[in-house]
């Protein structure tokens, strides 16, 4: 009996740990687990540090994935440590799963005289060419935008200050420099003035399509050029060689962190908008009026009533008079087309403002957590601009929309342009697969593009279906 009853009492002891630690490991989770962004529909009703509580919520209560876009709201998060190094948690609030800087060029602005092409022979090339592996010979067959040298380069120069793992290539837009049977890749962008294409083809050239601009605004007909291409270099993530206007990385070691320092201080005014573009196929535009019905936007540029001149044809004077007067930036994209997003977003996350966006790349892989606010998120345009009064009026809440900045940083600008010329040369040496694309269904259809006079977006904006 006696001995029942010590063993009766051991087990009590382990059953009163047990429930100790379970309580602290809940408590402690929960502290852990305020990840939650504010544009997630799963948030809780946020309270601020002076009593004010958010209104009626406008986010959806069903799912975390809005119907307009497709896995883009975060679910809870767990508890998980980046997989490539466990040495690094995520820390926060503000931290993210989103890569380290995987470079160590650190050129901010691309070197001017690469773009200045050089008179050179086929002699003097082939002198650069002793060395193993031989040189790729890359042609620029058209421009972007007036820049010949797709804002890269010319010659070898780039690929070696680019420090890239394979740097045997040498770029030009001199057409005669090389026979066409001698090139290894034709570059060509297709919203240049020039359409044409090489008269001879060798079987050995790859023919790659460039493009920043979205498939929603194309010059020409790409259907004309099926089984053209073999590589692709786009914006699109899935494209054979991924070229974003920029992005954002993980630091190892955070910033120190201002304490108490407050975003909203001196900022009266709620949001700005620069545009110039007055008609777009996104109807950004529309959306902006319908936003004024609730709250103030200044519309800066040939679209509004508000100015801001540019000094020696540099932006950053006018990004600093929203970083000094408004809470909120609308980064708003004039296509909503698959993965794109232009540097309407990353230009204005170097400055102290939240930028709202209006776009269909996928945010929550590419951005900090509550680095931004998604107005497809929200079901209705009405209930982001209740959202954004809430912030407007509550400094506590705005301000964790600045904590990822402890914790993130961005590449040089060059540098992240250069990678995927990197890889490019790269692959030129390396593979030697047989592709081609219908580049009218790959570019035009496979973005799956949305007009605003859809259903989805007409919903979102008025708030009901067209016609009803």
């Amino acid at each position: 009996m006696r001995h029942s009853f010590s063993r009766m009492k051991k087990v009590w002891k382990l059953y009163f740990v047990l429930t100790f630690f379970g309580i602290m490991s809940l408590l402690f989770y929960v502290y852990e687990n305020e990840m939650i962004p504010a544009s997630s529909p799963q948030r809780k009703v946020p309270i601020s540090l002076t009593g004010g509580k958010f209104p009626a919520s406008p986010l959806r209560k069903t799912t975390p994935s809005s119907p307009l876009r497709k896995n883009s709201a975060l679910s809870k998060p767990k508890r998980m440590y980046y997989p490539e190094s466990h040495l690094f948690p995520l820390r926060g609030i503000g931290d993210s799963f989103l890569p380290f800087k995987e470079t160590s060029t650190n050129i901010e602005a691309a070197p001017q005289h690469f773009w200045s092409e050089k008179n050179m022979t086929k002699a003097t090339v082939n002198a650069l060419d002793s060395e193993s592996p031989p040189l790729k010979k890359i042609l620029f067959w058209n421009d972007v935008f007036g820049n010949y040298s797709f804002y890269f380069g010319f010659g070898r120069e780039p690929f070696v200050k680019a420090k890239c793992r394979v740097n045997s290539c040498f770029t030009t837009s001199d057409r005669s420099l090389f026979s066409l049977e001698e090139v290894d890749a034709v570059v060509w962008h297709s919203r240049s003035d020039d359409q044409s294409l090489p008269s001879k083809r060798s079987p050995h050239t790859r023919y790659v399509f460039w493009s920043w601009e979205s498939a929603h605004y194309m010059f020409d007909n790409l259907q004309q050029f099926k089984n053209v291409f073999n590589w692709t270099f786009t914006y699109r993530v899935d494209s054979d060689f991924p070229n974003p206007f920029s992005a954002v990385y993980r630091r190892l070691v955070p910033k120190p962190v201002s304490v108490g320092k407050n975003y909203a201080s001196g900022k009266k005014r709620l949001a700005a908008w620069f545009v110039s573009n007055c008609e777009t196929k996104s109807g950004r535009e529309r959306l902006v009026k319908k936003l004024k019905k609730w709250i103030r936007i200044d519309v800066y540029g040939r679209c509004g009533s508000y100015k801001c001149p540019w000094k020696n044809g540099k932006s950053n004077n006018c990004y600093e008079l929203i970083e000094r007067k408004y809470k909120f930036y609308f980064s708003f994209e004039n296509s909503l087309c698959k993965d794109y997003a232009t540097e309407k977003i990353f230009n204005i996350l170097r400055f102290n403002v939240v930028p709202v966006v209006y776009g269909l790349m996928n945010y929550t892989a590419k951005l900090p957590p509550k680095s931004y606010i998604d107005a497809l998120a929200f079901p209705t345009a009405k209930s982001l601009a209740t959202y954004l009064m809430f912030l407007h009026k509550n400094d506590a809440a705005y301000n964790e929309y600045f904590r990822w900045k402890v914790y993130h940083q961005f590449p040089s600008e060059w540098s992240l342009l250069a990678k995927p010329w990197c890889e490019l040369c790269e692959r030129l040496h390396d593979d030697q697969s047989e592709k081609v694309y219908d580049i009218y269904k790959w570019f035009i259809e496979d973005s799956r593009c949305i007009h605003h006079e859809m259903n989805k977006i007409s919903k979102f904006i008025d708030g009901k279906a067209p016609g009803k």
